[in-house]
């Protein structure tokens, strides 16, 4: 569960005040943030997971996916299920392009220890780690939200006790030590949030831990937020498509993605998704 966009943010652009429509209002912004991703056929979150690629040679795409860091990369020269090489980044391959993200190939170093990526075995690659667009700029596409958290939080607990709950929106998903959680609603400085997300795990921590909010490319915040605010505009004609008014007579409202969101979207559509 993510969204690109801040509940306080939209509601600040489209004039709402009041709580009575939150519940509402992130929902869409959820939505919105998931019809981004499949128009881009890529997602911006951030999910910690395991990928198994086909072996490679000097050579490893990663077509489908976005790869910001790599936990581990083990290769399965034989294809009998076990992954018995750990190569070493910077050592025994180098991620491109060097110095922006997200990366789209890994390569071997001729002067490391392996000669490819367990060329001829079809599970042949096993890589853990952090996948996802994120802000396009870093390996840790998150910020110091100025706050931290003002209570010790059990493995369970839901309600999240903060210093400043100004200094967060309802919509972010946050990181906390090496936990995602993602605000579902706050009320003064205590916030509801969903543990665990985006394939982190859900774990104690201490008071007085510094609480990270995700960042997204700024083009995909704004195309989030403007696609809401139509979704929520649309709900006063109940989503009809054809508007009867005397003055003007039959108005057809224009259905599919906004103009001015595909100009935004457009440059962060991933080439060779079907791959």
């Amino acid at each position: 569960m993510n969204s690109y966009a801040g509940l306080t943010t939209l509601k600040n652009r489209i004039s709402i005040e009041g709580t009575g429509d939150d519940s509402q209002l992130r929902l869409l912004l959820e939505a919105s943030s998931r019809a981004v991703d499949k128009y881009c056929h890529r997602f911006f979150y951030v999910l910690s997971a395991i990928r198994y690629f086909s072996g490679a040679g000097s050579e490893l795409y990663f077509k489908r996916e976005d790869l910001l860091s790599v936990t581990t990369l083990k290769t399965d020269e034989d294809g009998d299920g076990t992954f018995e090489n750990t190569l070493t980044e910077n050592t025994d391959f180098f991620h491109f392009p060097l110095n922006s993200y997200p990366k789209i190939r890994a390569e071997i170093n001729p002067n490391g220890n392996f000669s490819g990526f367990g060329l001829g075995s079809k599970r042949g690659i096993k890589i853990e780690g952090e996948f996802g667009y994120g802000d396009g700029e870093s390996a840790s596409p998150y910020s110091n939200s100025g706050t931290t958290t003002n209570e010790v939080l059990d493995i369970s607990e839901t309600d999240v006790d903060v210093v400043s709950g100004s200094a967060l929106e309802a919509g972010q998903t946050i990181l906390v030590e090496s936990e995602q959680m993602y605000i579902k609603s706050i009320s003064s400085n205590t916030l509801t949030v969903i543990r665990g997300v985006n394939g982190t795990s859900s774990a104690t921590h201490a008071i007085s831990k510094i609480i990270y909010i995700y960042a997204y490319p700024s083009p995909i915040r704004e195309s989030v937020i403007m696609l809401t605010s139509r979704l929520w505009k649309r709900k006063d004609s109940a989503f009809a498509t054809i508007i009867a008014s005397p003055e003007l007579g039959q108005i057809e409202v224009f259905r599919g993605m906004d103009t001015d969101v595909k100009s935004f979207l457009t440059p962060f559509v991933k080439s060779g998704w079907f791959a």
